[in-house]
């Protein structure tokens, strides 16, 4: 029984099973959130504002005009109609493992994309493995991604991640540390539901300071600040500080 139930978690069924207990993976679930919400993708807040954020956050650690951009997990493109009217001089490049957000992000960038000689790339990732060049990258970023993946998932793309950022090159993440009420009450939420329950949707991981620091050490990062929820993470254009309402690391190679 112990031996049945841990290969359904781990994704592999047994022979005498149904292959449906087998777990969803990520493109799956995250496919069927696309199907079912029309692409508008995964979370709350207002969501052009968050793109904003997102954009001052990059900003303020180190983008530029001219730098080369890697949105990994870039969904509908939240980030990216923000991010390559600004890279007017650069290059985006978004991934993600659903091909349904990517269509929407394809939709949502046309008009940005007129008269613009930002070079853009969107890409379908089905598994860590990146399909670009060593060190090809100046800047990456996982906003509301390794909030939907398991640390040991996270461990293995900021592996890859790193060998694209090049030498000196900056990775930008968001997370939901334990410090925060509401991964507190996330993680309430998960704990009700039982291991196979909790794989029947996209799930909201929770993690902490300490965990966050001690996997990107793992993965070869070195962490260079953390900017908390509270107070807010970045200026506007208009002199406002804001937030995302995560937490955000920032790493260095």
């Amino acid at each position: 029984m112990v031996r049945r139930f841990a290969a359904r978690i781990a994704g592999v069924t047994p022979s005498h099973e149904p292959a449906t207990a087998s777990r969803p993976t990520y493109q799956a679930l995250y496919e069927d959130v696309a199907a079912s919400t029309g692409d508008e993708g995964v979370g709350a807040g207002d969501y052009d504002a968050i793109g904003e954020i997102e954009l001052d956050v990059l900003r303020a650690e180190g983008l530029g005009p001219t730098s080369r951009l890697l949105d990994f997990g870039c969904g509908n493109g939240r980030l990216a109609v923000h991010a390559v009217p600004y890279l007017r001089g650069g290059a985006y490049i978004g991934t993600d493992i659903a091909p349904t957000f990517l269509d929407g992000a394809r939709r949502r960038l046309a008009p940005a994309m007129v008269g613009n000689p930002c070079d853009v790339r969107l890409l379908h990732q089905s598994d860590e493995h990146l399909d670009l060049p060593d060190h090809s990258v100046d800047i990456a970023c996982a906003f509301s991604v390794f909030t939907h993946m398991e640390h040991e998932d996270m461990y293995r793309y900021l592996v890859q991640i790193k060998r694209v950022v090049r030498p000196g090159g900056t990775m930008v993440i968001s997370c939901l540390p334990m410090d925060l009420d509401d991964a507190r009450q996330f993680f309430l939420r998960e704990a009700a539901l039982d291991p196979v329950a909790r794989w029947q949707r996209v799930r909201n991981i929770t993690t902490s300071v300490d965990l966050v620091d001690a996997i990107a050490a793992l993965a070869g990062w070195t962490v260079v600040r953390w900017l908390p929820a509270a107070g807010g993470q970045a200026l506007s254009a208009a002199g406002e500080m804001r937030g995302l309402g995560q937490s955000v690391v920032v790493l260095g190679t």
